[in-house]
């Protein structure tokens, strides 16, 4: 979560490339999707697992509002166009070679989500949305957006408020998250604190070549060995990723004290290999 704060002007109209590939078929919406082909040509993703932004255009798509969206951005009223990442998953079956979506931002944040979360929450895809009058839009708030509807029981996670996306791949977890996994954490607070890692900061806070780059580079930024870096870093976090915060980044919903101990437990053993 991260941007300055503008003021919103009504609906606000999906960004960047997606956008003209999205406007050059409006009024195309159709009640199905394509038939899928498989390893030919039509098939929505290429072999580096990268999605063809048209297929949203061939997509039904609705109007829905998201308790978990209003909720976790402090708002009411939220409206939003949605397509469905669940129907489409089902239709053209990505798992056969992967087992996720990687959502690449405008600004370099990174999201990333499981397919096996995907289906189970029903997850939409905003291409349009309408906020009320007064809210006080953060500049990263744009669509495409990660929306849970109403009812599916999604935990609270930052992933599921990935927003400002203009590009989807799929991928494979293991091969992803294989840089960090191949470092063996000594305890268990490291390796906790290392999943935590993975589930909040690594979409803007990057580390070992993966995740991704709106945030500072933490390693850089702190000095993790020595001993007053760690309150440095939780009085840091706490200052920027308040509720309050001028660019909307209310982390602390998603994380208490103890994880962010376990984080600064895994930094400080990231740290001392490098």
């Amino acid at each position: 979560m991260r941007g300055v704060g503008v003021k919103n002007s009504g609906s606000i109209l999906l960004a960047a490339a997606l956008s003209l590939a999205l406007l050059s078929i409006a009024g195309c919406y159709r009640d199905t999707l394509p038939p899928p082909v498989r390893d030919d040509v039509g098939f929505p993703f290429a072999q580096d697992g990268r999605l063809d932004p048209v297929v949203f255009g061939q997509m039904r798509s609705e109007w829905m509002a998201s308790a978990y969206f209003d909720r976790g951005m402090h708002y009411q009223g939220s409206r939003f166009r949605v397509v469905s990442l669940a129907e489409l998953i089902r239709q053209y079956q990505p798992e056969e070679r992967w087992d996720a979506v990687l959502l690449e931002c405008h600004d370099d944040y990174q999201g990333l989500l499981s397919l096996s979360d995907i289906l189970k929450f029903d997850l939409m895809l905003a291409l349009e949305m309408k906020l009320a009058p007064e809210v006080d839009r953060p500049a990263w708030l744009n669509p495409m957006v990660v929306i849970v509807p109403d009812g599916r029981g999604a935990p609270r996670k930052e992933r599921f408020m990935t927003a400002n996306i203009r590009e989807l791949r799929f991928v494979r977890l293991t091969e992803y998250y294989a840089p960090l996994d191949r470092m063996a954490m000594k305890s268990m607070n490291a390796h906790l604190g290392g999943q935590a890692f993975k589930d909040n900061c690594l979409f803007c806070h990057s580390l070992k070549g993966i995740g991704g780059n709106k945030g500072t580079a933490l390693l850089k930024a702190y000095d993790f060995s020595a001993k007053a870096e760690g309150p440095r870093f939780k009085k840091d976090f706490a200052a920027f990723h308040n509720r309050d915060n001028a660019d909307k980044q209310d982390m602390e919903q998603f994380m208490d004290a103890d994880t962010l101990r376990r984080i600064v437990v895994f930094l400080r053993e990231v740290s001392r290999r490098s």
